[in-house]
């Protein structure tokens, strides 16, 4: 199995806030519409990216194929991140691992044994490392160009719209009228229409 790179892939990684995983177990994720399955990556900083359980990871992939982080309002990654651990699985690729439209992203439906696991204290830490390393690149949003921060703010209000969240005092919700009130407001601008 070969990477988004064509490095020959053998090693993958999976981030969790649970710690002391010995086997990686399907299962579905609440916001993503995914299938049941384990999802795992080539790329380290990628799999940190998830050692949060969150309801949107701002990540993407740059024309040189670099994986990059956007802060999608300001001081997010500090926010998000800072002070908060997890452990990184490392696990073999297995026959039957497929890759998807996201680069570097493979998955099982099977259960993926954990080789080793590894103990991060501050993921926001461990992903200033990571842009030290050069492995990703961490926009933050004074660095957000305004065209792109426009962009932002209609994929957010169409993310309030798809999960039907003007209304509803759901966790995602209270999170997304905070942190995009300019998005919450045209979605509800645009569902009272």
């Amino acid at each position: 199995m070969r990477n988004y790179y064509g490095s020959l892939c053998t090693k993958l990684y999976h981030a969790s806030p649970t710690a002391g995983l010995t086997v990686l177990r399907p299962s579905v994720t609440e916001f993503f519409g995914k299938p049941r399955q384990v999802c795992l990556t080539s790329l380290k900083p990628m799999a940190l990216l998830y050692g949060i359980k969150h309801f949107e990871y701002t990540y993407g992939y740059a024309k040189d194929g670099g994986l990059y982080y956007e802060e999608y309002f300001p001081g997010a990654l500090e926010e998000l991140y800072r002070g908060r651990s997890a452990s990184l699985y490392r696990c073999a690729w297995r026959e039957g691992m497929e890759t998807t439209p996201i680069p570097n992203e493979y998955v099982t439906a099977e259960p993926v044994p954990v080789e080793e696991e590894f103990f991060i204290p501050d993921v926001y830490e461990a992903l200033l490392e990571e842009e030290r390393l050069g492995t990703i690149h961490l926009i933050r949003w004074p660095d957000v160009p305004e065209k792109r921060r426009r962009w932002i703010a209609e994929a957010e209000k169409e993310a309030i719209l798809a999960h039907k969240l003007p209304g509803t005092d759901t966790a995602m919700a209270r999170y997304m009228r905070e942190k995009y009130p300019e998005s919450w407001a045209m979605a509800q601008e645009e569902e009272e229409k």
